[in-house]
């Protein structure tokens, strides 16, 4: 593999060690066996054998910082220890020190002379860094799910003390495991099932090139049931997560488990096919569909070369789709959609002077919650926010609260959160102009197709059900039910942006349809995004598009959803 060589030439030699399991660790650390520690003293009591020894109780115990700080670059090993076992991730471990060996040859613990610069001139005195370090043999047994133990010797060599420090381990990867690179590490690997769709067809990358890093996840990310127990030990790389090629496989339990077996997820080919064409004529788009009542996700399309993940990880402002949690906001404080909301032309909050998109430059006279919705007027909504005295952090809260935003999403691939480069897609305003923007769906505020699907789905039936990939999947992410009112009144504005209002691109595909459109510049100099999101109620329907770039919502992101609608037989 040339320069960037992954495997060391160390092989592991496994060896059967009898192991109690501990319950479930907490956390990335795993636990010790039970029944006391499982190190032991080599022969003697010198200080090498002493740091030999509590470097192995440490890293067995799950304390990396203590660990790393037996070595002699700590700053290397405590991430270094962290990183590789929270990958590889067992339930229990259990490390024993050994007798002293011999030095080893090579790079398994680092202990060869540094080599002299080629083309300079030799020299019979070139110093072994390790000429005087003590060599140790250890065991390990990590202890996974269905008690399947992964057993192997590895070495460490341990400097003596000097006369201006004490004894410390040398570390390098190697000492983790012999055919440990830098640039790899470890990763513990049910065995890979094929992955159907909701009607139990088999699903493939190859035919949906949206989805295929989601049902490459989804192969190996249950365990299946009725298979007997099996994992596999992979060396994979530190930066893309696959298995690095030619690296060596450690077959844990029954090699053939999966015979037979398949996932079921909750992908609709026929949906995620009309979703996929529907994108076609809008580069740099995405969309998700889901079903109201569940929160399955049925589609997941994305037409991105550079960022074929968009439509679940795009962190873009969702504009006045938003204004759909902001009137939940406004309602929850007592204003009705009858109220009125000024649609001025434009309106100052502090430093900063907001005004509506170009087809409200001059605002309209009598404008109400309703109205200003249907006609996407964000003067109306920052006047609204303001009036009510909503608080710096109710936008945050009341997504949060409602629609299970600001917390970790797992559809069945593991903890996100979606739509964010932090941890919150609605950060609490840091003053009344941000808020002003927040109301309107922009400041600090980002999503993704996914998110504003959710937002859609959540209208549709008043309660939040956390988008899911796998049926029957216990999703971590809870919000309150809308009060019933409020979600009647949100469902008929949403109805009326289609009769009515801005989103004239959904009309005559069915008569509960609701959606909203949006608009959204990432900077003021930005070409302007095109969002809708739309929920349908009688068909258990709801979605989102993005088309980056795309205009008014109405542009690019409607005529997708029309599409959409239209060829999976939504209409």
């Amino acid at each position: 593999m040339g320069s960037r060589r992954t495997l060391l030439a160390i092989a592991a030699v496994a060896t059967s060690l009898a192991v109690v399991t501990a319950g479930c660790s907490s956390g990335s650390k795993a636990k010790p066996a039970a029944g006391g520690s499982q190190t032991g003293a080599a022969a003697g009591d010198s200080p090498t054998d002493k740091v030999a020894a509590a470097f192995l109780a440490a890293w067995q115990s799950g304390d990396y910082t203590k660990a790393g700080s037996l070595t002699d670059d700590p700053a290397k090993a405590t991430p270094r220890l962290k990183a590789v076992m929270g990958s590889l991730a067992p339930k229990s471990m259990a490390l024993k020190l050994g007798s002293q060996v011999n030095a080893p040859s090579s790079a398994g613990s680092s202990s060869a002379a540094t080599p002299a610069t080629p083309g300079a001139p030799s020299s019979p005195s070139t110093p072994d860094p390790l000429a005087n370090a003590v060599h140790y043999g250890f065991s390990v047994a990590d202890t996974f799910t269905d008690g399947l133990v992964w057993s192997y010797n590895s070495t460490m060599s341990v400097l003596p003390p000097t006369g201006s420090g004490p004894a410390v381990v040398h570390f390098s990867s190697g000492v983790i495991n012999p055919q440990l690179s830098s640039l790899a590490n470890l990763k513990a690997v049910p065995p890979a099932v094929p992955v159907a769709d909701r009607s139990g067809a088999p699903l493939s990358g190859a035919a949906h090139p949206s989805i295929a890093s989601i049902i490459n996840k989804l192969s190996t990310a249950k365990p299946p049931s009725g298979g007997q127990a099996s994992l596999q030990i992979q060396f994979v790389d530190n930066n893309t997560g696959l298995q690095i090629p030619n690296s060596d496989t450690i077959q844990l339990g029954a090699p053939n488990s999966t015979s037979g077996l398949q996932l079921g997820s909750t992908i609709d080919s026929k949906i995620q096919t009309a979703a996929e064409n529907a994108l076609k004529p809008y580069p740099n788009s995405g969309m998700v569909v889901i079903q109201p009542s569940t929160g399955q996700i049925l589609a997941i399309a994305t037409n991105n070369k550079d960022n074929p993940k968009m439509a679940y990880m795009a962190t873009r402002a969702p504009g006045s789709t938003f204004k759909t949690v902001t009137a939940t906001a406004l309602m929850l404080a007592g204003m009705q959609p009858s109220d009125s909301a000024d649609c001025t032309p434009n309106v100052t909050v502090g430093t900063e002077t907001y005004h509506n998109d170009e087809g409200l430059r001059n605002g309209f006279s009598g404008a109400t919650l309703l109205t200003a919705y249907e006609q996407s007027c964000n003067t109306s909504f920052v006047h609204a926010t303001i009036d009510h005295n909503l608080s710096l952090d109710r936008l945050s809260v009341v997504a949060h609260d409602y629609y299970g935003m600001n917390q970790p999403w797992d559809m069945g691939i593991g903890q996100a959160t979606y739509a964010t480069p932090g941890n919150l897609q609605v950060p609490p305003a840091d003053g009344r102009d941000v808020l002003a923007a927040e109301a309107f769906g922009q400041g600090k505020i980002t999503m993704a197709p996914l998110t504003m699907a959710s937002v859609a789905a959540t209208v549709a039936t008043g309660t939040f059900h956390q988008p899911i990939l796998i049926p029957g999947f216990q999703p971590p992410a809870k919000a309150q039910p809308i009060p019933a009112a409020i979600d009647a009144n949100l469902q008929t504005m949403m109805r009326g942006v289609i009769t009515d209002g801005t989103a004239t691109s959904l009309q005559g595909i069915a008569p509960t349809l609701g959606a909203k459109t949006g608009s959204a510049e990432p900077n003021p100099t930005d070409p302007t995004d095109s969002w809708m999101i739309a929920m349908d109620p009688q068909h258990d329907i709801a979605v989102s598009a993005l088309v980056l770039n795309g205009g008014y919502g109405n542009s690019a992101a409607g005529p997708a959803i029309a599409a959409m609608m239209k060829a999976a037989g939504l209409s």
